[in-house]
Formats: C-alpha cells, structure tokens, sequence
C-alpha cells in the first residue's frame, strides 16, 4: 500500500470514528437522557472528538510505519577493519586511512543547461565489507578518503 494511500486510509477512519459515535449518541442515545438539542450534541461532539483524537493517532502510525518492501528499514553493516557503513545521507569528511581527506572545493554556481536527475532510493541493505571500505546508502556531499593518495606510504 503506498504512502498517500495509508494517508487517506488514515484520514478516512479518523472521519468515520469521530462521526459515527457523534451521530449515534446525538441521534440514538442520548435523546432519551437529554432533551436539550444543544446540551445532547455538545456531549456527542465531545465523545466523537475524544475517539476521533485516539483515531488520529493510530493514523499517524498506521501511515508512517515501514513498508514490507523494507524502503524505510535500512540494514547496515560492517566486517571490515577500518571500513565505514553509513545508511543514509553524509555530509562529513569521512576517512578511513592514516590521512584525512581533503576539504571539499568552494561550491560554485551550477552550470545553466539540464541538471542531473534526483537521486534513486537507497538501498535497504548497506554493507562495507572490504578493508578501508566506504559504503553509503544515500547522498553524499562531504570528502571521503580511503588512504589510498598518491604518494602515501602507509599499507
């Protein structure tokens, strides 16, 4: 089921659990108790606002939990030494040799023409297995070094 149908699914069942209560106790119920209109649906209100709120939170979690596919449920992991996993966006220096990386250059203006696509959906499983390995499951926007520069001595 996708998102803006849990969505809808959610809105309709906080609807129907305020109205149907209200209506009932308004229409059904609460007559022979209270003969005042305006007293007998402020009470059917207040009972369909109470379960209407309860409704709304089950909403909330019935349309916000994760999908079977797993697109929301990432899996991360490492085996290596050294090695680094992230499972979503990065935006840090993220090193795993003896030197840092480098500081990113000064952003620049895009040029004018088509730009690239949107990134596609990360990956539910996101695993670093090699020594020194970088493995990310969304965007990255900051320096990554492994330690293999040119020039460096170190294994």
């Amino acid at each position: 089921m996708g998102r803006n149908l849990k969505w809808m699914v959610a809105g309709l069942a906080t609807a129907t659990v305020f109205a149907v209560p209200a209506w009932l106790c308004g229409a059904m119920l609460l007559p022979p108790l209270l003969k005042d209109p305006v007293i007998r649906w402020s009470v059917a209100s207040a009972l369909g606002t109470v379960l209407g709120s309860l409704a709304v939170l089950w909403g909330h979690g019935f349309a916000t939990q994760a999908t079977e596919t797993g697109a929301s449920v990432r899996s991360v992991k490492v085996t290596a030494e050294r090695a680094v996993a992230i499972g979503g966006d990065n935006r840090a220096t993220v090193s795993t040799g003896d030197s840092t990386a480098h500081p990113p250059p000064a952003p620049t203006q895009p040029a004018a023409g088509p730009h690239p696509a949107p990134p596609s959906p990360a990956p539910a499983d996101v695993s670093a297995s090699g020594n020194r390995a970088i493995a990310i499951g969304g965007a990255n926007s900051g320096p990554l070094s492994t330690g293999d520069q040119p020039g460096c001595t170190h294994p």
